[in-house]
């Protein structure tokens, strides 16, 4: 599966859908430099997919995974 931005992913364990805000070092659709540093000083590196979903209190929550962790939806 090739990652990009805007795609519908879950996790290959389960959990909610979400959707792919970026993917760390894509030149053509940046997440934003404050973001992608803090996310490379937390160990991710680039390929790894930024992500964001609604939790079951439809608060935004966010977080970083590994392709390998992802399915498409």
């Amino acid at each position: 599966m090739a990652l990009a931005t805007g795609t519908v992913v879950q996790l290959k364990s389960g959990g909610p859908e979400m959707t792919i805000n970026g993917i760390i070092g894509d030149a053509n659709n940046p997440i934003g430099k404050t973001t992608e540093t803090g996310l490379k000083m937390g160990g991710y590196q680039n390929g790894d997919a930024y992500c964001q979903w609604f939790d079951d209190k439809n608060e935004l929550k966010s977080g970083c995974f590994k392709p390998s962790m992802l399915d498409e939806v």
